[in-house]
């Protein structure tokens, strides 16, 4: 390193081209320079290498023995250097490396059937490995566990990079014979029991925030972590759980359950792709991110537009 700071790398390159064309001008046309300049790097490099590098054979220069021992290791560096600053290339048939999901039961459900098949056949050397969805996942984001989040989240850190995939709201599901079924007020809501998906299983969700600033409570007596968990609970009790439309709509069971509106207004949710500031220019995690949006939520988002079956 201490050889290094004596030396303008800069003026490898004059060299190379200079022993390759073994001629200033022809050197200084291919660096765009002029011939003056070329010729007064050329007299610092024979100083530096103590040797002239270039003497007069005829009518015509010729390498001398250092500068033709010097050649081939010039060229592989500076072939290195070029290839360490260009942007890296990304080809996903010959690419091979693991992608760490992190995501809810759900999540896992509807994504990875669809996206493994067309994964696989487009970038075979990708493997993914799910992550169940837990309450430290940005932590876990920070610290290299997971390489990419899928799901709701709050406004992530500064150091979080968050994309919106889709959005979706909520409906309330009760079993197909519940007494309810019929008329579900306000009131109905808040004197029923209720399951609520909580992955660390604390802590009050958005929607008992939002009844508290009315100044209501409802009664919240199972947290389960896993929808189609609470989906069980739900079909044997008179509990009722509130679940996105998207999910009801492809997963829930009309033959076992009924869906019926929120007797108030909850706001709406975003599916979004959370990643780590450290991974934003990887070529692998940067390709896969597009490749999720484009093949998976783009096209769904395309066809819910005909069959209301959007992916959340």
């Amino acid at each position: 390193m201490h050889s290094l700071r004596k030396i303008d790398l800069n003026t490898l390159v004059t060299l190379k081209v200079l022993l390759d064309e073994k001629h200033v001008t022809h050197a200084a046309e291919q660096l765009n320079l002029t011939q003056s300049a070329v010729s007064r790097t050329l007299a610092k490099l024979r100083d530096q290498f103590d040797d002239p590098l270039l003497v007069k054979s005829g009518k015509h220069l010729a390498r001398t023995a250092k500068a033709e021992r010097l050649y081939e290791p010039l060229t592989q560096i500076l072939n290195q250097i070029e290839s360490l600053i260009e942007p890296e290339a990304f080809n996903p048939e010959t690419a091979t490396g693991t992608i760490r999901i992190a995501t809810t039961d759900y999540g896992t459900h509807t994504l990875l059937p669809r996206l493994t098949p067309v994964l696989t056949q487009t970038a075979p050397g990708i493997r993914l490995i799910a992550v169940d969805w837990r309450s430290n996942l940005l932590t876990e984001l920070e610290e290299n566990n997971v390489d990419l989040i899928i799901g709701g989240a709050k406004q992530p850190p500064p150091d979080i990079f968050q994309k919106i995939l889709a959005s979706d709201d909520f409906v309330c599901v009760i079993r197909k014979d519940h007494p309810k079924k019929e008329h579900f007020s306000f009131g109905d809501y808040l004197s029923l029991k209720h399951v609520v998906i909580s992955p660390s299983g604390e802590g009050k969700s958005t929607v008992d925030i939002l009844l508290a600033k009315q100044g209501y409570e409802r009664q919240v007596a199972v947290k389960v972590p896993h929808f189609f968990a609470a989906l069980e609970i739900i079909a044997n009790t008179d509990f009722v759980i509130l679940l996105p439309r998207h999910f009801v709509r492809r997963y829930v069971d009309s033959a076992r359950f009924t869906t019926v509106e929120a007797p108030f207004d909850i706001p709406g949710f975003e599916i979004s792709m959370f990643w780590h500031a450290r991974m934003h220019q990887d070529p692998l995690h940067k390709w896969f991110r597009g490749f999720v949006n484009t093949e998976i939520y783009e096209k769904r988002s395309r066809r819910a537009s005909s069959d209301r079956d959007l992916l959340p």
